[in-house]
C-alpha cells in the first residue's frame, strides 16, 4: 500500500507520519521506563531519608552479620562457618544451611564499588541493595511484559505499576536486606529469558542464559522451587498444545534441556540444595517433564523415519508407546530408590499450600507450617488498582493482535499460579505481584495502543495495512483464526474494524483511554507512596505528638547499650524473635537467633521464661549472663501464653494435661489480672518489676541494669552465674554437631548441671518438623490439644 493511497489525518501523509510517530512513541516509552526505574529507587529510599541507613526487621540482621563474616573471613571460611554465638550452647552450622546469594552479591558490590573509587561501607551497601534491585526487578518485569505483548506502551505502564507496587515494596524497601530483595529480580530475569528462548525456532540457545539466571535464583532464595515448577509447567503445557495442534517444535526441547541441565548443575552446588533436585518431590516434576519431552522427540524421530502423517492414528499410537515405555522406566526407578529412602516427601510448608495442615500438637510447628490465607478481599485490597487491572488484563491478552502462544500462555499460567499462592499465603503475594503488573500494564497498554493506532496511525473504517499484517504473521508464525464471542469478532473489535468511519469515536476512545491510564497510574503511585512512608525499621519507629513527629529508638539504643556495657563473651537469654538483632547489633551470644529450625530448643527457652522465678534462675544461671525482654504494651508479656504453649509441648509440666493451650497461663477476669501461673513466672516478674504494686524481683537472683528511655526494653543481669557450666560449654571437646549432612539440626549438648539435666529428662521424644510425641493416638496431651483447637475452630 503506497503512501498516496492512504487517507490523510490532520493534513499529513500517514505513511511517513506513522513511521516518525511510531519512533517517537517508542522513544517516549523508553524515557518513561527509565524515569520509573529512577522512581523505583527513589520511593524505596524514603525510609533512609526518614530513619537513616538502618537494617530493618529481624532476619535482615542475620543476613548482614553473615555478610560481614564473608567479607572479613573469605569464601572458604564462610562455607565452613560454625556459629557459636547463636543457639547457645548448641551452636549452628551456618555456612551449609543458608542460601549464600545475598551475601555474595553484597560483598561483590561492596568491593567493586570501592575498587571503582566510590567509597561506601558494607552497611550502606546492604541497606541500599534492596532499592537498587527493586529497580532491576522493575526492568526485568518490563522486558517480560514486552516479550508477552510487543507493546512499548504496555511495557512503560508496567514499569509505573511495578515500581510502586505495594506487594513488591514490602520486600524491597531500603534496609529490607532479605533474600527476596534480590531473588525477585533473579526470578523475573529467569522468566524473561525462558520466554525469550521460545520466541522463534532459532532462539533456543537463550535457554542457556535462562539456566544461568535460574542458578542465581537458587543461590538467592528457597523460593526457587516456584520458579522451576513454573517453567516445567509451561514447557509441559506448550508440548501438549503443540500435540493438540498437530505440530512439533524441537526448539522447546532444546531450550528446556539447556535450561534444566545448566540450572540444575548450578543448583546442586548450593549447600542447602545439594542433590534435592533428584530426590525432593517438590522438584522432581521438572525432571519428569524433561524425560517426557525427550520421549516426544524420540517419537517424532520415529514418525519422520516411517513418514507417517503427524495427524494420524499411527503417530498417536507411536507416541503413546514411547510414553508408556518411559513411564514404566520411571516407575521401576521409583520402586528401586523409594524403599531406600532416596526420595523426600513434600515439606510441611509446601504441602500446606495445597491441603489443610494436620496439626502436630506443637504450637510453633503449626504456626510455621499452617499458612494463614489472606483471603480474596485482603489480597486485592492490598494490590489496589493493580488487582483490578490484573483481572481485566487476562482476557485482553488473549485477544490482543500481537498474541504469541508461548509468551501469552506463560502469562496466563503465571497469573493462575501467582493468584493461587497469593490467596493461600499473604507473604507469597510477592510472587504474584509481577503477574499482576504485567496484566495491568497489558490492560491499559492495549487499550491506549489501540486508540492511538486507530486515531493516528490508521484511517477510520480501514483495516491494518499490509505491513502490519506481515509483521503480525512474522511474529506469530501463522495467521490466526477469528475469535468470536456471541457472534462478535473480538480481535476485530479491538482493532476497531467494526467502528464507525468517523474520527470522533476513535479520538474519544483515545482520550478516554489516556485519561483512565493517567488516573490508574496516579492511584497506583499514591498507594505505593503511602506504603513506602508507612515502612520503618522495627528497632526505630515514629510517634506522632502535638509537638510533631518523634522517633522512638528504644530497641536500637538497648542493643547499642548491650554492646558497649557488657562483656564480649556475655550470653543473653531472650525470646527467639530477637536473637538476630542481639547477635547482629549487640554482637553478643544468644540462645536462639530467630530461626525456627530447632523447635525443641525454642521450647527450652519458653520453659525458662515461663517457669517460677527461683526455678527459672536455677536453669538460666547455667546458660546466660543477661535476660533481655521487650517490656512495652505489645512486648513479651502479651506473647507469654504462646511461650508457655510452646514450652509445654515439649516439657509438659508448664500447663495441665487437660489444658494444652495453657488457657490458665495468662490474664483473666474483667480486670485482666494475671493467673497464678502467670503471676509466678519469671517473665511477668521481670516485665512488671517495680511497675505493678507488689511485684519485684529478688536482686540476689536478677538485677536490673538497663531500662530504655520509654521503658520498652528492660535488661537484667543474672546473679550467681555458674562459671563451671560456662567453662564446660567453652571446651570444644564437649561440642556435638554430628547431624546428617542433609538436615539442619545440630543436637549439641547442655552443661551437666543437675538442674539442667533434670529439666532435659522431662522432654518427650520429639521430632523437629512433623511428628509430636511417641504415639499420637495414645498421647492424651495431643488428644486434648486437638480437642481444644477443634472447639476454637468451631
Amino acid at each position: 500500500m503506497s503512501d498516496a493511497s492512504v487517507p490523510r489525518l490532520f493534513g499529513l501523509p500517514q505513511g511517513p507520519t506513522r513511521a516518525v510517530a511510531t519512533h517517537a512513541v517508542h522513544a517516549l516509552c523508553a524515557i518513561i521506563v527509565v524515569g520509573f526505574l529512577y522512581y523505583a529507587v527513589h520511593i524505596r529510599l524514603i525510609s533512609v531519608r526518614l530513619y537513616g541507613r538502618l537494617i530493618h526487621e529481624f532476619d535482615p540482621w542475620f543476613n548482614y552479620r553473615a555478610t560481614e563474616y564473608l567479607s572479613e573471613h573469605g569464601w572458604t571460611a564462610f562455607f565452613h562457618w560454625f556459629d557459636e554465638m547463636s543457639w547457645y550452647p548448641l551452636g549452628r552450622p551456618v555456612g551449609t544451611t543458608i542460601y549464600p546469594g545475598l551475601q555474595l552479591t553484597a560483598v561483590a558490590l561492596h568491593r567493586g564499588l570501592n575498587a571503582a573509587g566510590y567509597a561506601i561501607s558494607l552497611n550502606d551497601v546492604c541497606v541500599l541493595m534492596p532499592a537498587w534491585f527493586g529497580a532491576i526487578a522493575t526492568l526485568f518485569a518490563c522486558l517480560l511484559t514486552y516479550e508477552v505483548t510487543f507493546s512499548p506502551l504496555a511495557t512503560a505502564i508496567c514499569a509505573a505499576l511495578f515500581a510502586a507496587s505495594p506487594a513488591h515494596l514490602m520486600r524491597s524497601m531500603a534496609g529490607e536486606f532479605d533474600n527476596e530483595c534480590i531473588a525477585l529480580a533473579a526470578m523475573l530475569l529467569t522468566f524473561y529469558l525462558w520466554v525469550r528462548a521460545l520466541r522463534g525456532e532459532r532462539a533456543w540457545p537463550i535457554g542457556l542464559l535462562a539456566g544461568l539466571a535460574y542458578g542465581n535464583m537458587v543461590a538467592a532464595w528457597g523460593g526457587f522451587i516456584f520458579v522451576i515448577n513454573m517453567i516445567a509447567l509451561h514447557a509441559g503445557v506448550c508440548a501438549l498444545v503443540d500435540w493438540g495442534r498437530g505440530t512439533y517444535s524441537p526448539a522447546l526441547l532444546r531450550a528446556y534441556t539447556l535450561f534444566y541441565v545448566v540450572g540444575t548443575a548450578i543448583a546442586t552446588r548450593v549447600p542447602p540444595v545439594g542433590l534435592t533436585p533428584f530426590k525432593s518431590l517438590e522438584q522432581l516434576s521438572a525432571l519428569v517433564v524433561l524425560v517426557l519431552l525427550w520421549c516426544l522427540h524420540v517419537a517424532e524421530a520415529l514418525r519422520t523415519r516411517t513418514k507417517a502423517p503427524i495427524r494420524s492414528f499411527a503417530t498417536l499410537r507411536l507416541r503413546a508407546y514411547v510414553l508408556c515405555v518411559a513411564v514404566a522406566a520411571l516407575l521401576v526407578a521409583a520402586t528401586v530408590f523409594a524403599p531406600a529412602g532416596f526420595f523426600r516427601p513434600l515439606s510441611s510448608r509446601v504441602r500446606a499450600l495445597f491441603v489443610a495442615h494436620t496439626r502436630t500438637g506443637n504450637p510453633l510447628v503449626d504456626s510455621v507450617a499452617e499458612h494463614r490465607s489472606g483471603g480474596f478481599f485482603n489480597v486485592f485490597s492490598f494490590l489496589g488498582i493493580v488487582g483490578i487491572l490484573w483481572l481485566v488484563g487476562v482476557p485482553l491478552l488473549l485477544c490482543y493482535r500481537s498474541y504469541r502462544p508461548p509468551a501469552t500462555l506463560f502469562a496466563l499460567l503465571y497469573t493462575v499460579a501467582g493468584l493461587y499462592f497469593s490467596l493461600r499465603m499473604m507473604r507469597l503475594l510477592v510472587l504474584g505481584a509481577p503477574a499482576a503488573c504485567l496484566c495491568g500494564g497489558a490492560a491499559l497498554g492495549i487499550c491506549l495502543d489501540t486508540g492511538l493506532r486507530r486515531a493516528f496511525w490508521t484511517a477510520a473504517g480501514t483495516s491494518w495495512d499490509a505491513r502490519e499484517a506481515e509483521l503480525d504473521q512474522r511474529r506469530s508464525g501463522r495467521r490466526r483464526p477469528a475469535v468470536t464471542v456471541l457472534g462478535v469478532d473480538t480481535r476485530a473489535w479491538l482493532r476497531m474494524e467494526r467502528w464507525p468511519s468517523t474520527l470522533e469515536v476513535p479520538l474519544l476512545y483515545c482520550f478516554v483511554s489516556l485519561f483512565l491510564t493517567m488516573l490508574f497510574l496516579g492511584a497506583s503511585v499514591f498507594e505505593g507512596h503511602e506504603t513506602a512512608r508507612s515502612t520503618h525499621p522495627v528497632i526505630v519507629f515514629s510517634h506522632y505528638t502535638r509537638h510533631g513527629v518523634e522517633h522512638i529508638s528504644d530497641y536500637l539504643d538497648s542493643y547499642v547499650w548491650m554492646r558497649e556495657n557488657t562483656p564480649k563473651d556475655a550470653r543473653v537469654l531472650s525470646w527467639w524473635d530477637y536473637g538476630y538483632q542481639i547477635t547482629g547489633i549487640a554482637n553478643r551470644t544468644t540462645l536462639a537467633d530467630g530461626n525456627t529450625w530447632n523447635h525443641e530448643h525454642i521450647a527450652t527457652i519458653g520453659k525458662m521464661l515461663t517457669s517460677p522465678v527461683k526455678e527459672a534462675h536455677g536453669l538460666v544461671r547455667h546458660v546466660a549472663d543477661y535476660v533481655y525482654i521487650w517490656a512495652g504494651q505489645s512486648g513479651d508479656l502479651g506473647k507469654s501464653p504462646h511461650m508457655a504453649r510452646i514450652g509445654n509441648s515439649v516439657y509438659r509440666d508448664i500447663c495441665a494435661v487437660n489444658d494444652p493451650l495453657c488457657r490458665h497461663f495468662g490474664f483473666g477476669g474483667p480486670s485482666r489480672t494475671p493467673t497464678p501461673s502467670m503471676r509466678a513466672s519469671l517473665l511477668y516478674n521481670l516485665h512488671e518489676h517495680n511497675r505493678t504494686e507488689g511485684v519485684s524481683v529478688d536482686p540476689s537472683l536478677f538485677q536490673e541494669v538497663h531500662q530504655s528511655k520509654y521503658g520498652l526494653v528492660r535488661i537484667y543481669k543474672v546473679m550467681n552465674v555458674s562459671e563451671a557450666s560456662r567453662a564446660w560449654v567453652a571446651d570444644r571437646q564437649n561440642h556435638v554437631c554430628s547431624a546428617p549432612p542433609d538436615t539442619w539440626i545440630c543436637p549439641g549438648q547442655f552443661p551437666p548441671a543437675p538442674e539442667i539435666q533434670a529439666m532435659l529428662r522431662k522432654r518427650i521424644n520429639f521430632k523437629q518438623l512433623e511428628d509430636f510425641g511417641h504415639d499420637k493416638k495414645k498421647d492424651a496431651y495431643y488428644q486434648a490439644y486437638m480437642a481444644q483447637y477443634a472447639r476454637m475452630d468451631g
